[in-house]
């Protein structure tokens, strides 16, 4: 049988489904292809992979829909910030801004705010090297110093913990976080960006996975390790329920 002749077998289906699991895909194939041997439904899934009829969005998780993978893009003024603040201390830092966050919603943002993340026994050493920054810089966070300081500020430089196991990209001139990453950041930030530069995350949630290719896996296993799990599972399921 032939893979497109598999394809629209399974476009049958999964006609109501948005993703469909291993599991689900496997057995679709054999009730497809009664004949197929259970040691090639494997090779089955990679030659409809290979051929872009269906697209891996997860660990075990498939669509029929392509989606670009979202790539990092902060903006000079905080490539330029970033290069000063990289002279200061021999490890990585990992960068996430307001201009950023306005190409995932295309809509613009009037703040300038970066998001720094470095370990967390360097994060009061970080500060003290940068307080002679024309930028505000602003260390552990929470809702008094949002409302009292923060929110004032058209630019500022805030300073967080990198988690450890987050899902990170390696730029040529800069490191930040995968979409996934961004979207728990964010959802962890959610008091301070929420409120102060209109976003609100559920949108933001949304329209990410509308324009991009969302790995689900590694969304809930970062949320995980920033105690958002429950909240993002949450939200995927209203999203699927929505047909989001």
């Amino acid at each position: 049988m032939l893979n497109t002749e598999i394809f629209n077998h399974l476009k049958n289906r999964f006609k109501n489904q948005q993703y469909f699991s291993t599991k689900e895909l496997a057995t679709a194939i054999r009730n497809a292809n009664p004949d197929v041997a259970p040691s090639t439904v494997g090779w089955r899934i990679f030659q409809l992979k290979k051929e872009k009829l269906v697209f891996q969005v997860g660990r075990g998780l498939y669509s029929f829909e392509y989606k670009p993978v979202f790539v990092p893009m902060i903006s000079a003024k905080t490539k330029r910030q970033l290069k000063r603040i990289k002279g200061l201390v021999p490890y990585d830092l990992y960068v996430f801004d307001t201009h950023l966050l306005s190409e995932i919603i295309d809509q613009p943002i009037e703040k300038e705010w970066m998001f720094i993340s470095a370990p967390k026994d360097e994060l009061d050493q970080l500060y003290d090297k940068m307080l002679d920054f024309s930028k505000q810089v602003f260390l552990h966070t929470d809702k008094e110093t949002m409302h009292r300081y923060i929110n004032a500020q058209n630019e500022a430089i805030i300073l967080t913990t990198l988690v450890s196991e987050a899902p990170t990209y390696k730029g040529d001139d800069f490191n930040s976080f995968t979409l996934e990453g961004i979207l728990v950041n964010v959802l962890y930030e959610a008091d301070i960006l929420q409120g102060s530069l209109g976003i609100e995350f559920t949108n933001l949630f949304e329209i990410a996975f509308k324009k991009y290719n969302v790995n689900r896996s590694k969304l809930i296993r970062y949320a995980s390790r920033r105690d958002k799990k429950a909240e993002i599972q949450n939200l995927l399921k209203n999203m699927d329920k929505n047909g989001k």
